[in-house]
């Protein structure tokens, strides 16, 4: 079911963006919270309405924790959803969630409006 409901937000969000629509700072959180709330919400708490609690346990930070961290930054944040996070070296790491970058700037757009 949780696969099924990704593939269904991913799919959408894709059709989105393939018709060309300028998605506005509104639009890039109000997305960004549903694609963190179902792709982030496996690991993390990342919305407090993510229809799912984090199947980690325990649960990765919260993202209300992360973004109340000091080097937290949106090219900070872009920079650690790129990269690698688990291998040989670290096979607990973070995986790679394989967003595209107006995903990406979406997931920032509704991690920097969680900022107080």
């Amino acid at each position: 079911m949780r696969i099924a409901t990704i593939g269904f937000v991913v799919f959408w969000m894709a059709v989105g963006a393939a018709w060309g629509e300028e998605a506005g700072t509104a639009d890039d959180v109000r997305a960004g919270h549903q694609l963190a709330a179902i792709l982030c919400g496996n690991c993390h708490v990342a919305a407090p309405d993510q229809p799912l609690a984090p199947i980690l346990n325990p649960p990765a930070s919260p993202f209300a924790s992360i973004v109340q961290r000091k080097d937290f930054t949106a090219d900070w944040l872009r920079n650690f959803v790129t990269t690698t996070h688990r291998g040989l070296d670290e096979p607990n790491g973070m995986p790679n969630p394989y967003l595209v970058d107006y995903q990406i700037k979406q997931v920032i757009a509704y991690m920097m409006s969680l900022r107080k």
